[in-house]
């Protein structure tokens, strides 16, 4: 029975490693996209704050240039 015990044992040792080692490519796979959404996402909102202030700073200089004509 021992013998059996030990082999079941390693058996299902054996099984979880494969398991872990299949699993391991989807877990990469979806870090990936979550790293790559990450900066994507970074770069949408550096994007967005770039035009936004450059917006603000043309929007500033029409006005600075509208007062002193007035």
């Amino acid at each position: 029975m021992e013998i059996l015990d030990k082999k079941s044992n390693r058996m299902s040792r054996a099984n979880a490693g494969v398991s872990e080692r299949s699993e391991f490519p989807d877990l990469q796979r979806i870090l990936d996209f979550l790293s790559l959404r990450n900066l994507l996402s970074n770069k949408l909102f550096f994007t967005f704050y770039y035009f936004a202030t450059a917006l603000f700073v043309l929007i500033s200089k029409i006005f600075a240039i509208f007062f002193i004509l007035v």
